[in-house]
């Protein structure tokens, strides 16, 4: 699976951070070809997206969440909102911190 990220570097990055890079096998931060890839936004606390995520592929983004879902992260959709660049945005629920 081919997963790109951008770090949002004006937004504060919560802890559970790594937990979530472990989780998606997310090894470094790169600037990347946006045209053909399906992209979702990490919240920190304070609801501010922080992390840009990026999925090639309806198969392997639609994996992806359900690997964030069954995590605990709750996923909302951006889907019926034609304004927004992002598919979704991700937002942790209660402390990850375990995984």
């Amino acid at each position: 699976m081919n997963i790109k990220t951008i770090v949002i570097q004006s937004n504060q990055q919560p802890d559970s951070d790594d937990s979530l890079t472990r989780l998606l096998e997310i090894h470094n931060d790169q600037e990347t070809d946006q045209s053909t890839t399906m992209w979702f936004g990490i919240e920190n606390e304070s609801g501010q997206i922080y992390r840009l995520v990026g999925v090639d592929g309806v198969a392997d983004y639609v994996k992806t969440l359900k690997r964030l879902s069954a995590a605990g992260y709750w996923v909302q959709s951006m889907e019926a909102d034609g304004s927004s660049a992002l598919h979704a945005v991700v937002k942790s629920h209660g402390d990850i911190q375990s995984m």
